[in-house]
């Protein structure tokens, strides 16, 4: 029985064959039929050309850091090299619940370059909290001709003021805003 289905469908698919090799397509209608260079990049959310000019995630995210760590948050690629602007806004809370100071950086990592300042420091403003709304942070990088940025958060945590503990922990990011934007 599937021998006889096979056998009918044979000649409708040698006529769809042959039709297509007396009809060739031109190469720039086969190109159009490729999938764009804009799926390459599934955090691009603006194209320019062939390249993206800015890349963000689209959702709130939540990702655990570790102390004194320079973790990863997003990899932008096919970005238009040149100046860019990195953008974040964020909510921190320790995983050891009590009274904080933070310090968060915001950073980058290319092939020309690693840099993850930190920027936010909570003693700077007191009173210390058990989750702090941090940003928008902001820092200029320079993203190079291979058109990779990959953006990072720096994290400090202690607990030196509170109860003279002196302890140290790694905290919960609650991601609201991150985005890279080439100018």
């Amino acid at each position: 029985m599937e021998n006889r289905r096979l056998l009918g469908l044979a000649p409708c698919m040698l006529c769809a064959i042959l039709a297509s090799l007396a009809n060739p397509q031109p190469q720039s209608a086969i190109r159009q039929l490729a999938l764009p260079k804009q799926t390459a990049s599934l955090d691009c959310r603006k194209w320019q050309g062939e390249a993206c000019t800015e890349c963000g995630i689209h959702s709130f995210v939540n990702i655990s850091l570790k102390n004194k760590t320079k973790t990863p948050l997003l990899l932008c690629q096919n970005m238009k090299p040149g100046p860019a602007k990195l953008e974040m806004t964020t909510q921190a809370e320790p995983e050891i619940s009590g009274l904080w100071e933070v310090e968060l950086g915001l950073g980058y990592q290319t092939s020309l370059r690693n840099e993850c300042p930190h920027q936010f420091i909570a003693s700077n403003n007191p009173p210390l909290r058990k989750a702090y709304e941090i940003g928008p942070l902001s820092l200029q990088s320079e993203i190079p001709q291979d058109g990779r940025i990959q953006v990072l958060a720096c994290l400090g945590l202690s607990s030196a003021r509170v109860g003279k503990e002196g302890r140290e922990t790694g905290a919960s990011l609650h991601l609201s805003k991150l985005r890279v934007v080439s100018e």
